[in-house]
């Protein structure tokens, strides 16, 4: 069965306008999302999903030059985008879709894989470790089969659902199977998300201190701990709540 990660990304952002091409540590965000991903075992294909606007020009010419599909589709209509470039690669019933967002250049490839597992054992419409909340905000991943990104396109109306791809499956459960990825930790409060500047402060402090792309989890958890004013930086802003709904057969996982 064919994964593909879909990333989420525009440049503008309202709050941090170009956020995913700031460069940490010497290259823009939304590369350190894509060679991060690159190191999952489960994903077979990579691809942007950004808009037709003019100011997402140069975020496509990045795309191109890193060798990385780039799909441009509606700035509002996120889901239709999101459907579009899904459509676009010739996805099918069956197969499966990683929603990833260009906001989380910490992203950890083991953690997606570990969703990616979960939903190959339970056969769950979808996956993710966002639902009820338990890695670092910007560990974020959701997966989901392609019926039903199809169905949430064909049947979401409300301005909401339309802006957000995944909103519709998770507010309607009866119609949905969902699995819920948990941390053996909970490390929910540390944020490692692209959204303001006091976070590509975080971000760009971390980056510098080890040097390299592919720290790992644990090392980032060990060296927050071992330097608690790191999260101090951007620690006054809080991730957005969860949505309480009730998920079955909520699975325990390994942090990675």
């Amino acid at each position: 069965m064919k994964t593909v990660a879909i990333i989420q990304a525009r440049t503008g952002s309202v709050r941090l306008p170009g956020k995913v091409l700031l460069p940490i540590f010497g290259k823009p965000a939304i590369q350190w999302t894509i060679d991060r991903i690159c190191k999952c075992k489960e994903v077979d294909r990579i691809i942007i999903a950004t808009t037709e606007q003019p100011d997402d020009n140069k975020l496509a010419d990045l795309c191109y030059a890193l060798g990385v599909s780039c799909f441009r589709g509606s700035k509002n209509d996120v889901l239709d985008r999101y459907y579009q470039a899904a459509r676009s690669l010739s996805l099918h019933n069956g197969q499966r879709i990683v929603r990833l967002t260009g906001d989380c250049p910490f992203i950890d490839s083991d953690v997606c894989d570990a969703v990616i597992r979960l939903q190959q054992v339970t056969g769950a419409d979808y996956a993710s470790n966002t639902i009820h909340p338990s890695y670092p905000d910007g560990l974020d991943c959701e997966v989901f089969r392609f019926e039903a990104l199809e169905k949430a396109w064909y049947e979401a109306k409300k301005d909401f659902e339309r802006e957000h791809v995944t909103q519709y499956i998770i507010r309607n459960p009866e119609f949905f199977t969902m699995k819920n990825l948990t941390a053996e930790e909970n490390l929910s409060h540390m944020r490692w998300t692209l959204d303001r500047p006091e976070d590509y402060l975080f971000l760009s402090a971390v980056a510098e201190h080890f040097g390299r792309y592919d720290f790992s989890t644990e090392e980032l958890v060990a060296l927050l701990r071992e330097k608690p004013s790191l999260m101090e930086i951007n620690s006054v802003f809080k991730r957005n709540e969860s949505l309480d709904i009730d998920i079955q057969g909520e699975q325990a996982g390994v942090l990675a």
